[in-house]
Order: C-alpha cells, then structure tokens, then sequence
C-alpha cells in the first residue's frame, strides 16, 4: 500500500520552505483534496514566519536564530498533520498522493486488517471548550480518524457523525466546542484504504 513519506528528516529551514511552497502549489485547487487538514491558509502562514526569520538570522543573532528554530519545529509540526490528511484521503493511491506536492514511499508489509480502538476515553480539559481524548495505538494503524455528535447514537434519527480531526498519535485534544453540551466520541485506525472498525462510545460534557 502506497503512503506518503515525508522527507524531512536532515532539511535545512531553507529547503523546509522550498518543500512547503511546492506542496501549497499542489493542494492549491486539488479535487482530490478539498478540505486540507491544517488549512493551507494557516501552512503558508507558518511558512512565511520561518522565512522571516532565516532572513533576520543570517547575521547570527541568538533571538533571530531562536525563533528560526521555533517556526521551523511548528511548520514540520503543520506538514506532518497535513501529511495525516492526505494519507486519508487518498486511500492510498500513489498518483494521489504525488498530486499533492508529497512523495510516497511503500509500506514493507500489505496491511488486509486493523484491530479496533480500546480503551478509548474521554475527558473535559482544564481549558474552556475543549476535550481529552486517549485510546491505545493499533499495531499497523498510521493514523486515527476521530468523529463525534452531539446526539445519542443509539437513537435511530441521532444523525450522522461529524468529523472532527486526524492524528497520528493515539491522543488528541477537540477543540472549539460548546460549553455545556454533550458530545459523544468515537475513532477508528486508518492505514492507507484499510480502516478498522470504530472505538466505543465515549460521552463527556464540554466546560
């Protein structure tokens, strides 16, 4: 199964930047990406921040070079998410995945099924409107698809699930919700195409 491999280990900023403006030109209007994960909005903007910086840091200055550091570590931060979303939304299919600027690379062994999500549990956060979710990692599983309602799933006319992020690590926080409402949770493991099947419920009120 094809995935996209993401090539940014031992990139000096500069060539972090070149990569950044070559993947933003290839999403840019892609149909078969209509609603990048982070936004390309917010990429082009980190992007732009750390070529700030390499131009104030070319003289040495410690709190140039800091921030340089700084803007560096979050757009790789950005890339590695959106590189979650494209993994998802290819379904891994090579042509895809290079029309989005990202190269691929191939998986050593053909993945046929992945284990549901346990031990999936939500939590309020010390922070107004948002939530704490946590689950064990899935052997094979390179990303998480988290969903969620706000009505009881149970019910036959509870509606369809939103979603509401994709993480490659087994945790992840929801932000943005409404204080005081009930929201119920769920995830599934995703590899490529294979997706497993969904997590438990988990419910928790939002503060």
């Amino acid at each position: 199964m094809t995935q996209v491999k993401m090539g940014l280990s031992g990139l000096s900023p500069a060539e972090l930047v070149t990569k950044t403006v070559t993947i933003e030109e290839k999403l840019n209007g892609n149909v078969s990406f209509p609603t990048p994960v982070p936004a390309l909005a917010d990429i082009a903007a980190a992007r732009v921040e750390l070529q700030t910086w390499i131009q104030k840091s070319q003289w040495g200055d410690k709190r140039a070079v800091g921030q340089r550091v700084v803007y560096f570590n979050e757009l790789s931060a950005l890339l590695r998410t959106l590189a979650n979303y494209v993994t998802l939304t290819a379904g891994g299919d090579r042509d895809t995945i290079l029309s989005s600027g990202f190269d691929v690379r191939k998986t050593a062994e053909p993945t046929s099924r992945l284990n549901q999500p346990v031990d999936f549990s939500a939590k309020r956060s010390e922070k107004s409107g948002e939530i704490e979710l946590k689950w064990k990692p899935v052997a094979k599983g390179r990303a998480y698809q988290v969903e969620y309602k706000t009505s009881d799933p149970a019910l036959a006319d509870s509606g369809p699930w939103t979603v509401a992020l994709t993480s490659s690590k087994s945790n992840c926080t929801v932000t943005n919700l409404m204080e005081g409402t009930k929201y119920f949770f769920r995830v599934m493991a995703v590899n490529g195409a294979i997706t497993s099947a969904y997590s438990d419920v988990a419910l928790v009120m939002a503060a």
